[in-house]
């Protein structure tokens, strides 16, 4: 992209070509309206009305490093700092597993359970918070605990809390869940949308989950269960009668997972909740 009175229309244009010679970006359109969007600070819309508009030196000269960083694979959320989910506004960045609509079925599941009630509620990998923060800003009087092993997790889940004014109601807690651990609560819901995929599967992923995203959020060990095995057992010892336990889950899982879940003996209601691909999503099952 050139330098010099660039309009909104032409500055669009040089950035779908440039991006359109990454055959792995699925929609160079789109990334590059959210990016442009992101510099100009508006909406979308804004860029129609106004295509004729000669943007700045300076906008140009970040427009120009973004699509340079995109045309690169690195995800959009991580240029711009942040990702939409739940119709909220969530900061993330390098080291912070970008939130996926998929995980909305997942919250909108609990919010439905408890709406109206008072549930305490504990999310395990919480990473950005973006569970815990969407459950702690729509159920308006959860007591929200989330749970992280790693620093970055646990400064960008608290920034999110407080982004969202419900750090009153989220506790974010520094835990190694594969470690041997224990708080001090009786839960009524324990969620998590935890490292699911298998190690060996890693490698073809995706360029920009592979090469950006943090291992540590993807990689559920061998069998990609691990997680699955450790968070059952902690749920099946602190969550209160008749209390949820909901998982997100990878497409081909549900039938191992709710193997896990069913060699406890602790719970019953075992239920698979599919997206609307047909493909597995969400688990949930309730203590006995």
């Amino acid at each position: 992209m050139t330098n010099g009175k660039i309009t909104v229309a032409t500055a669009l244009g040089d950035a779908v070509a440039a991006l359109s010679l990454n055959e792995t970006i699925d929609n160079p359109r789109l990334d590059a309206e959210v990016l442009l969007c992101s510099v100009l600070d508006c909406e979308r819309i804004f860029l129609v009305i106004n295509k004729n508009k000669v943007l700045d030196e300076k906008q140009l000269s970040l427009y120009n490093e973004y699509i340079a960083r995109r045309a690169k694979n690195e995800p959009v959320s991580y240029i711009t700092g942040t990702r939409e989910f739940m119709s909220l506004d969530f900061d993330v960045s390098n080291g912070i597993l970008i939130p996926r609509p998929e995980t909305e079925i997942l919250v909108e599941e609990i919010i439905a359970l408890y709406k109206d009630k008072s549930p305490v509620i504990l999310d395990l990998c919480t990473g950005s918070g973006a569970i815990a923060v969407s459950l702690a800003y729509y159920i308006r009087n959860a007591t929200v605990f989330a749970v992280d092993k790693y620093d970055i997790c646990i400064q960008t889940a608290i920034q999110n809390a407080k982004k969202h004014n419900v750090h009153n109601n989220v506790n974010v807690l520094n835990i190694d869940v594969l470690d041997d651990f224990d708080i001090d609560e009786n839960f009524d819901c324990i969620v998590s949308n935890p490292p699911y995929i298998c190690t060996e599967v890693l490698d073809s992923l995706q360029t920009d989950v592979k090469s950006y995203e943090p291992e540590y959020a993807l990689d559920g060990g061998q069998d990609g269960l691990i997680f699955y095995r450790k968070i059952t057992d902690y749920a099946a010892k602190r969550l209160s009668c008749g209390g949820v336990l909901a998982f997100e889950i990878g497409y081909d899982q549900g039938e191992s997972v709710k193997n896990i879940i069913d060699s406890t003996k602790e719970f019953n209601n075992v239920k698979i909740i599919t997206d609307l691909a047909g493909l597995e999503r969400v688990i949930i099952t309730e203590k006995r």
